[in-house]
């Protein structure tokens, strides 16, 4: 299925102004030539569209540039609508189904028409007719023709309604297409890239009071070979289970990799984020944690954590660098430990 993103909405002499004016914008800022970077700052250039521009605007002043996420992300939401994104994965079946409709439109046109006929006929006749016999005939000539039609659009509507339930189907699996880009396969939380679009979705709205933890759980690699794989990946599930349990209805959480989850809090000043870090620490070192296909009893489970709070025009990367730092002074400092700026 094409799709037209609105590069292609101008004549070439108007496109080749826009990108002339757009290329030396994109070497000033130092933007990668990529496909999705073209596209955005072709539309930049264009200043047809002012909240596009406003949202590229903050995400340069808070990235200080366009990551590659945010590229895809402003592409995706401004330049090309959601079910084109995922349109060429359910094409086959959408042409069937046009084709089927198709079909069925054309059918019931010549049923009616047919219909149409046999009413102008038997009104005609109608008015010459002089006897009971001629009228009874004309009566069941017309009876005849309604119950045709009558099958024709039950025929129709039966295939509208099959159609209908065919479209929501589709609809219902390109929601969950998308869900799945953004969803640890293990955990069913959201994965890195969840974090990232969740993340710069808040900060635009953020002052000094988004936080963010980086929660890891210690020794993985040690508990892997003491116990088996296949037992750290059950761990992994279990404190999932548990983090999602003491997640405050203002956070978001994320599996990043291994054993590492980000919890983004809006609202929460260090203080009260530190309080909870706190208390996800102690409660997962009180859990007495069975590995279920042994029943054996694991060894004390803990987890090390960072945790960062938003400071003014901070970006997103220099947020979670500074929680990556202060989980890694909690590691240091001998793990099942929460570290923060101070």
């Amino acid at each position: 299925m094409a799709t037209e993103v609105p590069m292609f909405q101008h004549n070439i002499k108007q496109a080749n102004q826009l990108m002339r004016s757009a290329i030396p914008l994109m070497v000033k800022l130092d933007i990668p030539p990529t496909p999705y970077n073209y596209g955005i700052w072709y539309e930049y250039a264009s200043n047809r569209n002012p909240k596009f521009n406003q949202v590229v605007d903050r995400a340069l002043r808070r990235f200080g540039g366009l990551p590659a996420f945010v590229s895809q992300e402003l592409f995706n939401e401004f330049l090309v609508t959601e079910d084109i994104q995922y349109a060429h994965h359910q094409g086959p079946i959408l042409k069937d189904l046009t084709t089927k409709l198709e079909s069925g439109t054309t059918n019931i046109s010549s049923d009616l028409e047919t219909f149409n006929n046999t009413l102008r006929t038997t009104k005609a006749a109608l008015a010459n007719a002089k006897e009971a016999s001629q009228v009874e005939q004309i009566a069941q000539l017309l009876e005849k023709g309604a119950f045709k039609a009558s099958q024709a659009i039950d025929s129709f509507s039966s295939a509208l309604h099959s159609a209908q339930e065919e479209l929501a189907t589709l609809r219902s699996e390109l929601l969950d297409a998308k869900k799945n880009t953004e969803l640890d396969p293990m955990t069913l939380l959201a994965n890195e890239k969840g974090f990232e679009r969740s993340l710069f979705s808040m900060m635009p709205y953020a002052e000094d009071d988004l936080t963010l933890l980086l929660i890891d759980i210690d020794n993985l690699g040690q508990i892997n070979q003491e116990y088996g794989n296949k037992a750290g990946t059950s761990l992994i599930r279990y404190i999932a289970k548990l983090l999602v349990s003491l997640l405050p209805d203002n956070g978001f959480i994320a599996r990043l990799n291994g054993g590492r989850f980000a919890m983004l809090l809006s609202e929460t000043e260090l203080s009260v984020a530190s309080q909870l870090a706190e208390s996800i620490r102690n409660e997962v070192s009180i859990q007495k944690i069975r590995y279920k296909n042994t029943k054996v009893l694991l060894r004390q489970v803990t987890v090390s954590i960072g945790v960062a709070t938003l400071f003014g025009d901070e970006s997103p990367n220099e947020l979670v660098q500074r929680s990556q730092h202060y989980l890694m002074y909690a590691k240091r400092s001998g793990k099942n430990q929460i570290a923060h700026h101070e």
